[in-house]
Order: structure tokens, then C-alpha cells, then sequence
């Protein structure tokens, strides 16, 4: 009996200390439920967090570049992958300097630095920031970049109005002093004509005269710079004005084995015919005198929201970064021949249709002029954003493009595929 008395107690125990364990259990069993939903909240939250904080970043429009210590690629926002044209998946874990980006030259101080990019070459206004680990442990940097390109465009475009003002006031005068006196020599010179006609002299007076005359519309040139006359505007076909222009240099291209490839859409303007075709002819004799011996001219429109653009392309010896800034400027050139108030007369009469004229170039491949004229000075035909496609290349893709079937020879075509595989190498200036 005592035995089995034993055996109870031991069993109640043994049961007591069972039913103990059940409630720890299923205490335990709460708190790990309550422990899981509140991990699950909590990741979330972080979830959400981190969603918010990615949406910002990738809201920013200004470029971030997130690098770890060792000055590789953590992370960066779409305006850093548009601006750098770079792919985040592609970078992280390398170093921006692989891509051509040098940002250790980069202090802790805003500053302004040029850099290339397959769009062309960048001004931006940089920020560096150190990211550190809670103490001063430094785990990584973060770079600030917004574009100031346009701005800084802009800031140059202001500039040299500046100039061509105080130049074309300046002008003004030394024409106004010049015009007199020619004007009487050649009255002088057209009455000695008269007296010496049907003489073996007349001729030298003759010459006087024309000298005189080419003089004057030197000066009417510069004083159209100096003191520009509103356009008397009629509607202008643009392929005709550009078909008359080059029908004026043809001789000189032919005897220089120039190809013209031209592809020009219906495109109508409110303009001053004899103002726009002097500008186009004087963007073609650029480009004509730029080629030398053989080469290809090409001619074509494109339209956009801005309005329609005249390309003139050629492959020369292009415009090295230096002086593209100044090819607006008058009276700069870098020929021996020539006087640097073509483009500035030019630039003056686009503006005075409300338009301008941009240039790209890259040395030793060719340059683009792009004629642009605003909607506003359209006529209907023309206005729209219609595009046509198959004449529209931009000017970077014309520096970019593979010329060499089209309308070259063996020797052109082997020049234009090293000149290809030499753009997709180097960077272009822009102005």
C-alpha cells in the first residue's frame, strides 16, 4: 500500500509539473505569435519606409550617387543614371572612374565641373558629403550633381550679346567714318569712267569702281551687324532658298568633289527671303571651305515642338572646343581669308526671325549648324510636331552615324568607319 501511495503522489507530480510546462508552453507559443506579427509590422513599416525614402530619392531631380568607402557604387537615383547615362544594376560594386568619371578630384566644397558623357559634354555643380556610421566611423560618401548646361548656355548666350553689342557699336561709327569718303571716290571714280571711255584707260577706273563697290557692301555687312533692320517678312519656302544657295556655290563644289545629300521636307516661314538665304549660304561656304577637296555636305529638316531646324553637316576638319566658343563672336576666324562676321551676321539675322543657330562639332570628323526657327514664324505646312523620319537626325546622331555608304568611295568609306570608331570613342564639344 505504502508503494502505491508513493506511485499516486509521484504521478500528481508528475502531472502538476506537466500542467506547469503546458501553461510555459503555451505562454511561450503567445509570445513568439506576438514576437512574428510584430516582426511582420515592423518589416513593413521598414518596407514602407524604405519605399517612401526610394521614391524620394528617385523623385530628386538632382543626380545622387551613393558610393561605399571604397569609393565604389552603392546606389544612384534615375536622374544620376539619365545625366551619366549609366544603368545601376550594370555599376553597382565598380567605380564611377571606369565609366570616365573622375569625382576624387571632388572636395567637400560646391564647386562647378565639366564632364563627357555619350550626350555630350556636362557642366554641373557638384557636392560631396561624407556618410558616416552613427560615430565618425566613415562608411561612405554621397554626390550631389545637378546640370547647370543650359543655365550656363544661357549665361554664355548673355555674354556674347554683350560683346556684339558694345562691337556693333563701335562699328557703327567706323562704318559711318569709312562710307563718306568711299562714296565720293567712287562718284569720282564712275565720272572718270564716263571720261575715259572708249579709252585703254577706262578700265583701270572701272576697276576703282568696283573695288570701291565691293568695299561698301564689305562695310553694309558690318553695318547690318552693327545696326540690324527688321526683316521685311513673306512666306519663304526653305528648300527653294536652300536650292538658290547652293545653286550660288556650285561651281565651287563640284570643282572640290563635294557630295550633297539633301533632304529637305516642305517647310514654309514667315521670313525675309534674301536674309535667310544669306545666312544659309553662309553656313554652306563654311562648310564648303571646311572640307577642302571631297567630303560630304549633307542638308536636312527636322520638326519639333521647338520648331523647325535646317541641318547643314559636313565632314571636315571641325571646330575644336577652344574656338567653337567663340565662332559667334565678329571678326574671329581662323582663316587668313576671311573676315568673322559671316556667322555673327548670320546669328544677328536668325534672331531676327526669332530663332538662332546651334553648333556641335567634333575635330577631325565634321561639324552640324542647326538653323532653328521658332513655330511662331511657321506657316502651317510646317508647324506641328510632325517629324519626318527618315530626314531627321540629330546633330549628335550625324556625328555619330556611319557615312560610309553613302555616296563615298572605297577610300571615303574606309575613312568613314575609322571615323565612326572614333566618335563612339571620343566625346564632342558643344557650344
Amino acid at each position: 500500500m505504502e508503494e502505491l501511495k508513493k506511485l499516486n503522489e509521484a504521478f500528481m507530480t508528475f502531472n502538476l509539473a506537466s500542467e506547469t510546462l503546458r501553461e510555459y508552453y503555451q505562454n511561450l507559443q503567445q509570445q513568439v505569435t506576438y514576437l512574428s506579427e510584430e516582426v511582420q509590422r515592423k518589416n513593413a513599416e521598414l518596407q514602407r519606409t524604405l519605399s517612401f525614402l526610394n521614391s524620394v530619392l528617385q523623385g530628386i531631380r538632382e543626380a545622387i550617387v551613393v558610393l561605399d568607402s571604397d569609393g565604389k557604387i552603392l546606389m544612384m537615383n534615375r536622374a544620376a543614371e539619365d545625366l551619366l547615362m549609366m544603368d545601376l544594376s550594370a555599376s553597382t560594386g565598380h567605380r564611377p572612374e571606369e565609366y570616365g568619371y573622375n569625382f576624387s578630384r571632388i572636395d567637400q566644397n560646391n564647386q562647378e565641373i565639366e564632364i563627357e558623357t555619350e550626350g555630350g559634354r556636362k557642366n554641373l555643380f557638384v557636392s560631396l558629403s561624407d556618410v558616416l556610421n552613427g560615430g565618425d566611423g566613415l562608411i561612405g560618401f554621397v554626390i550631389l550633381l545637378r546640370d547647370i548646361t543650359a543655365q550656363k548656355e544661357i549665361e554664355a548666350e548673355k555674354e556674347r550679346n554683350k560683346r556684339l553689342i558694345a562691337m556693333g557699336e563701335m562699328m557703327a561709327s567706323i562704318v559711318h567714318e569709312l562710307r563718306n569718303p568711299l562714296c565720293s571716290i567712287e562718284l569720282y571714280a564712275s565720272m572718270l569712267y564716263k571720261e575715259l571711255d572708249d579709252t585703254p584707260h577706262a578700265s583701270l577706273a572701272m576697276g576703282v569702281s568696283t573695288g570701291v563697290r565691293n568695299l561698301n557692301n564689305s562695310l553694309s555687312n558690318m553695318l547690318y551687324f552693327a545696326r540690324p533692320r527688321n526683316p521685311k517678312t513673306t512666306p519663304c519656302d526653305i528648300r527653294t532658298l536652300t536650292d538658290d544657295a547652293l545653286a550660288l556655290i556650285k561651281p565651287v563644289i563640284e570643282s572640290r568633289g563635294i557630295v550633297v545629300e539633301k533632304q529637305i521636307t516642305n517647310a514654309s516661314i514667315n521670313g525675309d527671303s534674301g536674309l535667310v538665304k544669306q545666312v544659309i549660304l553662309n553656313i554652306l561656304l563654311n562648310a564648303v571651305q571646311a572640307m577642302g577637296a571631297g567630303g560630304i555636305l549633307t542638308i536636312y529638316t527636322e520638326t519639333d515642338s521647338k520648331g523647325l531646324h535646317l541641318n547643314i553637316s559636313d565632314t571636315g576638319n571641325g571646330i575644336t572646343s577652344e574656338h567653337i566658343e567663340r565662332i559667334f563672336d565678329p571678326f574671329f576666324t581662323t582663316r587668313d581669308e576671311g573676315t568673322g562676321l559671316g556667322l555673327s551676321i548670320s546669328l544677328k539675322i536668325m534672331q531676327a526671325h526669332g530663332g538662332t543657330i546651334r553648333a556641335k562639332s567634333l575635330p577631325g570628323s565634321g561639324s552640324v549648324f542647326v538653323l532653328c526657327f521658332p513655330h511662331k514664324h511657321l506657316l502651317p505646312e510646317a508647324s506641328g510636331d510632325r517629324t519626318d523620319s527618315t530626314a531627321c537626325l540629330s546633330p549628335e546622331q550625324f556625328l555619330q552615324k556611319d557615312s560610309g555608304g553613302q555616296g563615298t568611295g572605297d577610300s571615303d568609306g574606309k575613312k568613314s568607319t575609322s571615323r565612326l570608331k572614333t566618335l563612339k570613342t571620343q566625346k564632342h564639344q558643344t557650344c
